[in-house]
């Protein structure tokens, strides 16, 4: 079984590696406007609405790395709630927004931390 801190480390190798792999034939605009507000929060569980720039992507991949299980979909559009969000023990929440291509390469991603309170 991987625990989150392993997941959390092969999440960024992988964002290392594509963008090296990537970085001649992206055509897409970074995600530069990635933004996640807590619309609610019991003290455990929160909602989040997490929304970016679009930049052309077919469509994209938003989880939670956090979240016990973590949480993952997709979607086309430039928004996404996210329910059940949890945190470290820190009180951060760590999400991710990851844009495909037409192929289903990933041509940009980034990573979003939120503080739950």
């Amino acid at each position: 079984m991987v625990d989150v801190n392993s997941k959390l480390l092969l999440f960024v190798v992988m964002g290392i590696i594509t963008s090296t792999f990537y970085a001649d034939d992206v055509f897409a605009q970074p995600l530069q406007e990635v933004n996640a507000d807590v619309i609610e929060f019991d003290g455990v569980f929160a909602t989040v609405e997490i929304s970016w720039n679009d930049n052309g992507a077919s469509y994209y991949e938003v989880g939670c790395v956090s979240c016990m299980p973590n949480l993952s979909d997709t979607t086309t559009e430039n928004l996404m709630v996210l329910s059940n969000v949890t945190a470290f023990a820190n009180g951060d929440a760590l999400l991710y927004v990851i844009a495909y291509d037409d192929n289903s390469e990933i041509t940009t991603a980034t990573q979003v931390v939120v503080k739950l309170r």
